[in-house]
């Protein structure tokens, strides 16, 4: 298949490119999340024309939670041209979003069927993007997924590493809790999905998939840091790390089950801790290597 990757140059995109191109099952057409920020209609459907896939994936949104650039209304209008750009040539749509779209308030991992119950904020605005493709479009998969993590920045890990490098507390709290995913999951669970779709599985659906293991925010910086502590800029890494949590606050829960795409598609989840180490590797390589302190101490 023909798939338009929007946001190719993201954590997520390189991912998917380097997960993809080796095995040449689908031919992907990349743009950069830069030249997905349109002013005007009529360019999201000359993108849309000339690239004639037969899908596409849009990382643009997830990529950008926990980036400085705010997720908004813009956004909502954006996705709104190019629903209606892949109406005008028949393409299907997969879009990635996230388990943000829920307050958090539920005990139990949210299913499919559970109403978004989020009102403001990053969630609500979400929750319209997905709202704007389903009013527009049959073929519309949509895949929520677990806060994002990475060696790549943007992302909350990397923040987390940016701040330690400099020496600065990193607060967090196990009041917030959830499935960490790994952008290499995530480009498995898409591929996988894509495979599935070029033979004839139906392009539309709600789906979850979460890295495996339920974590408190805490817990997870603390495995992320316990394995960057064994490099020379992050030797006191764990003395850094403050934990916050408030036995009096309420618990914020993003857990996803992920039962329905393993029934549907066979995919299987992973536990996000076979991922620590690969994600804080490619930290030190794409942003300490040159400084020549990335040895074992």
């Amino acid at each position: 298949m023909r798939v338009l990757v929007l946001g190719n140059d993201t954590p997520l995109g390189y991912s998917i490119s380097a997960f993809a191109n080796p095995l040449r099952r689908h031919e992907l057409i990349g743009i950069s999340i830069e030249k997905t920020r349109w002013g005007r209609e009529r360019k999201v459907r000359r993108v849309v024309r000339d690239a004639a896939p037969d899908i596409v994936l849009d990382t643009r949104i997830v990529t950008q939670i926990d980036s400085s650039d705010r997720i908004g209304q813009r956004d909502v209008q954006r996705t709104a041209w190019l629903a209606e750009a892949c109406e005008r040539i028949g393409a299907s749509y997969f879009y990635l979003s996230s388990a943000f779209v829920f307050s958090g308030q539920m005990t139990r991992p949210y299913l499919e069927s559970d109403t978004p119950d989020v009102t403001s904020g990053l969630g609500r605005v979400l929750l319209d993007i997905e709202e704007t493709l389903t009013a527009r479009l049959d073929d519309v998969l949509i895949l929520r997924l677990g806060r994002l993590f990475a060696g790549r920045r943007p992302n909350a890990l990397c923040t987390a590493l940016d701040a330690l490098r400099r020496g600065q507390t990193v607060q967090v709290s196990d009041r917030l809790q959830g499935n960490p995913v790994h952008v290499a999951e995530v480009a498995r669970v898409c591929m996988g999905i894509l495979d599935q779709m070029s033979t004839g599985a139906d392009r539309h659906g709600v789906f979850h998939y979460c890295s495996l293991g339920e974590t408190g925010y805490h817990d997870f910086a603390e495995a992320a840091m316990a394995c960057a502590s064994q490099y020379e800029p992050f030797v006191k890494a764990r003395d850094l790390l403050e934990d916050v949590t408030d036995e009096v606050l309420p618990v914020r829960n993003h857990t996803l089950d992920c039962s329905k795409i393993r029934r549907e598609f066979g995919i299987q989840q992973l536990p996000w801790r076979s991922f620590i180490d690969r994600a804080v590797t490619r930290y030190l390589e794409l942003y300490v290597e040159g400084e020549g302190v990335i040895e074992k101490p």
